[in-house]
C-alpha cells in the first residue's frame, strides 16, 4: 500500500507510454480483484456471513460494513452472480488479461438468453474469441449468432422449423443489429431488385465492399 501511495504522489510528468502501461496493468489487477471478490462473496453469502454482522443481505452488508455506495454494492453483487452462474467467464476474468470486469458482466447479460445446456460452451467460445483479440462488438456478433442457432422453436407455432419463410432480427452491442431470413422466391427477387438499384458504387472513389453497399441500400430503402 505504501508503494502505491508513492506512485499516486508522483508528479504528472511521466512518459505517456509508461502511464499507458500502468493503466493497462490496473485493468488486469481490477479483473483479478473482481474475480476474487465474486468468489469470496459467493462463499460469504452461502455461510450467512452478513448475519454475523447484523445484516440481512450481502448488499446491506456491503453498504454498511464496507462503506460502498448502493450502486457499487449492486455491481459487487453482479460479480457475485458471475461467480455463481458463469464459471467460464469468472475463470477468464481471473486470468487478468483476457476480459475486463465490464466485459465479463456484459457477456453474462448476453448469454443469459442462451439455453442453459449450451451456455458454458457458448461462453467458452466467447472467451476463446476474446483471447484471440475479438473486441466487444465482435463478441456481440458471435453471441447473437449463438443465440440464433440455439434458440428453441417459437412456442406459438409448432411447425416453426418447417416454415417456408421468415425473418429474424436481433440487436447486439450499442444497438447494432443482425438480420437473418428465409425468403420466398418472389420476396427474394424484390429484395434483390431494390438492393441492386440502390447499391451502385458512388463513383471511382467509392471504396465500400458489396456487403457494405447492400447495408447502405437497405438503410436508404427504409426512408
Amino acid at each position: 500500500m505504501v508503494g502505491i501511495a508513492g506512485l499516486v504522489g508522483q508528479p504528472p510528468g511521466q512518459v505517456v507510454g509508461v502511464i499507458a502501461g500502468r493503466l493497462r496493468a490496473l485493468e488486469r489487477v481490477d479483473a483479478i480483484g473482481a474475480a476474487l471478490r465474486g468468489r469470496y462473496l459467493q462463499v460469504f453469502d452461502a455461510q450467512d456471513g452478513p448475519v454475523a454482522d447484523g445484516q440481512r443481505t450481502v448488499r446491506a452488508w456491503l453498504v454498511h460494513c464496507t462503506r460502498v455506495t448502493r450502486g457499487q454494492a449492486a455491481e459487487h453483487r453482479a460479480v457475485q452472480a458471475l461467480a455463481r452462474q458463469h464459471p467460464v467467464l469468472l475463470a477468464a476474468l481471473a486470468e487478468g488479461g483476457v476480459i475486463t470486469k465490464s466485459e465479463a458482466l456484459q457477456l453474462a447479460k448476453w448469454t443469459r438468453a442462451i439455453p442453459e445446456e449450451y451456455r458454458d460452451q457458448a461462453e467458452e467460445l466467447l472467451v476463446a474469441a476474446a483471447r484471440a483479440g475479438a473486441d466487444l462488438r465482435a463478441l456481440a456478433a458471435i453471441c447473437a449468432e449463438i443465440r440464433y442457432r440455439t434458440a428453441p422453436p417459437d412456442p406459438e407455432d409448432e411447425d416453426d422449423r418447417h416454415l417456408d419463410r421468415g425473418v429474424s432480427f436481433d440487436t447486439t452491442f450499442e444497438g447494432a443489429g443482425v438480420i437473418r431470413g428465409d425468403l420466398t422466391p418472389e420476396c427474394a427477387a424484390m429484395v434483390q431488385a431494390v438492393l441492386d438499384a440502390l447499391s451502385a458504387p458512388a463513383g471511382g472513389g467509392d471504396l465500400r465492399t458489396r456487403p457494405q453497399r447492400y447495408h447502405d441500400a437497405l438503410e436508404e430503402a427504409m426512408f
